[in-house]
């Protein structure tokens, strides 16, 4: 394997190494333990390999608890309240704390993105989570998406609301739509999807597939700002795919053959503090006999 190497590769390395402990030791990457940090970066051998796992830091987006809690608080206090407001919803003039009363129905319901075929630890439960633990929503007004076409037809429901903590590709809500069979349920009704984080790409097919579902998010990702390789090997992006393939053929890790730069080959470097989407590059969060990974998946 082989990779053009700038001149000043080792200083770059060094620098990034430097500034990734700092992040680790001030807290600003909590979660990320430094033995594991390094553990990581013992993977990488050669000098090619040193210096990609360099970029890879270097265009890392890390979401810590923290700041996930940030980008829940304006989605709760923000954006959704626009999207009652822009939608002349003026009963949920109270929302969020209307959703913390354990008597009152607020007419509002959070629904995980998830079909009958995932375990309680997929990501949009432990979003859930942290509404209930750390914003004092009622977990009352959670519900499984086969309870949507109940509480709407049976409790007078008004607004479906989908938490998720990542849009990538959009296949995951196209396929919980499927399995809840509410396509006619997003044409009549007021159903929002709203991910901590989206995709260019992921709100864009949505949009398409369902032209009248509210898509609300607290951070967007998009193709010319997020895509590893266009950014970082500009122009040679054919041969540093090459190696990052020939990388993970070596190392023994797992890829689909189809989308080898993380699901919908996005090409993403981002993780939450509680897991990373598979959208990211698989040397993130894969492990082998031979790799460390750096994240849970």
């Amino acid at each position: 394997m082989s990779l053009l190497l700038p001149k000043e590769w080792n200083t770059y390395y060094n620098s990034i190494r430097d500034r990734c402990q700092n992040l680790v030791d001030l807290g600003i990457w909590s979660g990320i333990d430094i033995n594991q940090l390094n553990a990581w970066k013992q993977n990488f051998k050669t000098e090619e390999e040193r210096y990609f796992s360099a970029c890879i830091l270097d265009s890392l987006i890390y979401r810590s608890n923290q700041q996930t809690f940030s980008l829940i608080h304006q989605l709760l206090y923000k954006n959704l309240n626009n999207l009652f407001r822009l939608n002349k919803l003026a009963e949920f003039q109270s929302f969020p704390y209307n959703m913390q009363s354990k008597t009152d129905d607020p007419l509002v319901r959070f629904v995980p993105v998830v079909t009958h075929e995932e375990p309680v630890t997929k990501s949009s439960f432990e979003i859930l989570r942290f509404f209930k633990r750390h914003f004092n929503i009622n977990e009352r007004w959670m519900i499984y998406p086969l309870d949507i076409q109940r509480c709407i037809k049976d409790e007078g429901v008004k607004a479906i609301i989908f938490i998720d903590d990542f849009l990538g590709t959009g296949t995951q809500f196209d396929e919980t739509c499927i399995y809840a069979q509410i396509d006619n349920i997003i044409k009549n009704e007021f159903v929002v999807y709203a991910p901590l984080v989206a995709h260019e790409l992921g709100i864009n097919s949505l949009s398409k597939m369902y032209g009248n579902l509210k898509v609300t998010y607290a951070e967007k990702l998009t193709i010319n700002s997020n895509s590893f390789f266009n950014n970082y090997f500009k122009g040679s992006e054919a041969e540093a795919k090459k190696f990052y393939i020939e990388l993970m053929n070596d190392r023994g890790i797992k890829y689909d053959t189809v989308t080898p730069y993380g699901y919908g080959n996005m090409e993403l470097t981002f993780s939450f503090e509680h897991a990373a989407p598979d959208n990211s590059l698989q040397i993130l969060h894969n492990s082998s006999d031979d790799w460390v990974p750096l994240f849970n998946h």
